[in-house]
């Protein structure tokens, strides 16, 4: 019964291994296995074309697609705000730098404007997309909620932003 989410879900691949795990793993009635197919499992992507893929993917293990119930994965930035609360996130967030948004106009003239989200939930400001990944993580689980997030080696032990988030991971989570 446990709300699982992957904020950066790319292709859906922690959504699957998370609904055979459930399918495999426990003995479910009919009714924990219809919420297991529609109500469980959410996903977050900023790319369309592969938010598309994603839904596919999901489409064929039985997942989601049924008239009453919209598919769990929507397009959208993850980092632009909070979009619920879960019992578990999963997530395998991009690294780098946030990059800058390229808009091309008519005449294919190009301008580059400088992405920046406001988030107050946030305990530092960085343009690393892993740090941010990971504050935002914590703002999307529910009280006692657990988390598996696959970060580049050392990333929380840079000084900086870096610091002051495992300081704050390690006043505020288990």
């Amino acid at each position: 019964g446990q709300t699982v989410c992957d904020p950066a879900c790319g292709t859906g691949g922690f959504l699957l291994a998370a609904h055979d795990y459930l399918a495999e793993h426990h003995a479910l009635d009919r009714e924990q296995k219809k919420r297991l197919k529609s109500g469980l499992l959410f996903g977050v992507e900023l790319v369309a074309g592969v938010t598309r893929l994603c839904a596919m993917n999901l489409l064929l293990h039985g997942i989601g697609g049924e008239s009453d119930a919209e598919l769990p994965v929507v397009s959208k930035d993850a980092l632009a705000g909070k979009h619920g609360e879960y019992d578990m996130v999963l997530a395998n967030p991009p690294f780098g730098k946030k990059s800058s948004v390229t808009i091309v106009n008519e005449a294919g003239e190009q301008q580059k404007e400088s992405l920046v989200i406001n988030r107050d939930d946030f305990w530092a400001s960085t343009s690393n997309k892993q740090l941010n990944f990971l504050q935002h993580i914590f703002t999307i689980l529910k009280q006692h909620g657990r988390a598996a997030v696959v970060l580049p080696d050392n990333v929380l032990f840079e000084g900086g932003a870096g610091e002051t988030i495992r300081r704050e991971l390690l006043k505020q989570a288990d």
